[in-house]
Formats: structure tokens, C-alpha cells, sequence
């Protein structure tokens, strides 16, 4: 009789706690809710910073010679809470391409319906892709020499944005193209002249040096110039 009297006497006192409880988990939820706000506030600033010292480690010694412990080491994260922004070594590349070529998209979308002539618009393209290239200079050059590094999906995904970019640029060099008097090759010839403008852009990481070199600006006119008239027009 004594113990089933203890035992209910102890069962109504853990009852009679448990609004209590309830309490102090509600009031723990709201604090870790707002912990985690902070920390989404403060880990996009984080994330940038992660992927733009990865990027400039990976166009220095190149994707296979960078690991996540050189990152880790030069950014000052744990490896563990390196782990919170990617998956492996791969997520980390594919987030500094996606990064790079979807904020370079966005910079030429609106290239194509934009007012001007074909001309103007190839010199906009032309500008505000060089002027892009110099401010993300080693997102760029890792993006041009570890596409291949990406696998299946990832690669995809890349892959898919380079090619919109490519796209804008296209329609464009087919406007200046379609009045002159070429013979239908499938659109072969508009695919490569595309790719040489898109070559000399490419390219620029190689010889580019911002206290030497013209402006972008002007940058922008001669290489257009050339793409335009060749050699022959450049000094018109």
C-alpha cells in the first residue's frame, strides 16, 4: 500500500512539472530559432568568403594540388565547419562555378532585348564580360581550366549555364551576320565565329595586367573592332 501510495504521489508531481517543461522547451525552440537566423545572416558572408580564398587557392596550384585542409588553413573554419557549406572537394568547385557563371549570366540576360544596334549590343556583351573577368579574376580562371573536373550532375548544371551565356552571345553575332550574303552552312559559321569571340575573352587571364593594358573600356572597342573588320579595320 505504502509504495503504490509513493508512486502515485510521485507520478502526480512529474504531471503537475510537466507545464514547466513545456515552457522551457518553447522558450529553447524560440532562442535556437533565433540562433539560427543570426547564423544564416552571417554564414552568406561566410560562404563568400570560403569560396572566394577556395578560388584563388585553385587558380594558383590548380584544382587536384588545392585540398580542403589548404582552405580550412587560409580561411581560419574548422574542417568540421567547413562541412556545413559543401559536401565534398567536387561541391565546393561546382559552388564557385555556379556561383561565378550564374552572376555572369545575370549581368548579360538582358543584353538581348536591350535597346541599340547589334554592334552596340556585341560591344555591351563584350564590355560587361571583360569588366566581370577582372573583377572575379581567379573564379574565372578556374571555371575556364576545371569544367572537366565536375562529374554527371554537377558538370551538367555548369555546363547548362555556359552554354545560355553562349547562347546570348550567338543571337547576337547572328544579327550583325544575317543581312550579308553567306551561304546556308547549318549554322556552322555562326557557331565559330561565336567561339573566336568568345576565344579572345577566354583568353585574357593569360596577359591581362590592370597597370599596363588599355582600360576595359577600350579593351572592349578594339577586341570588338577586330571582330567586326578583322585587321585590316582595326585602325578605322
Amino acid at each position: 500500500m505504502f509504495f503504490r501510495t509513493f508512486v502515485q504521489q510521485l507520478t502526480d508531481r512529474i504531471k503537475n512539472r510537466l507545464p514547466l517543461i513545456e515552457v522551457i522547451d518553447t522558450k529553447m525552440a524560440e532562442n535556437d530559432k533565433k540562433t539560427n537566423s543570426l547564423s544564416s545572416e552571417g554564414s552568406v558572408a561566410k560562404l563568400e568568403k570560403l569560396l572566394s580564398v577556395a578560388a584563388d587557392l585553385m587558380a594558383v596550384q590548380g584544382y587536384d594540388q588545392t585540398s580542403v585542409r589548404d582552405v580550412a588553413r587560409e580561411t581560419g573554419f574548422s574542417l568540421a565547419g567547413m562541412y556545413y557549406y559543401f559536401q565534398s572537394k567536387e561541391d565546393l568547385l561546382f559552388q564557385i562555378q555556379h556561383r561565378t557563371f550564374a552572376s555572369l549570366l545575370k549581368e548579360q540576360e538582358g543584353i538581348v532585348n536591350s535597346e541599340g544596334s547589334a554592334e552596340e549590343r556585341l560591344r555591351q556583351f563584350v564590355q560587361n564580360y571583360l569588366s566581370f573577368y577582372t573583377r572575379h579574376f581567379n573564379e574565372m580562371k578556374v571555371c575556364t581550366f576545371e569544367l572537366h573536373s565536375l562529374k554527371e550532375e554537377r558538370y551538367t548544371t555548369i555546363e547548362s549555364l555556359r552554354r545560355q551565356n553562349f547562347k546570348i552571345a550567338m543571337e547576337i553575332v547572328r544579327e550583325i551576320v544575317e543581312d550579308q550574303d553567306r551561304s546556308d552552312d547549318g549554322g556552322e559559321a555562326l557557331r565559330h565565329y561565336t567561339l573566336f569571340i568568345f576565344g579572345m575573352l577566354n583568353w585574357i587571364f593569360m596577359w591581362f595586367d590592370p597597370d599596363r593594358d588599355a582600360p576595359i573600356d577600350k579593351l572592349s572597342d578594339e577586341l570588338v573592332q577586330l571582330a567586326l573588320h578583322g585587321l585590316q579595320g582595326c585602325s578605322s
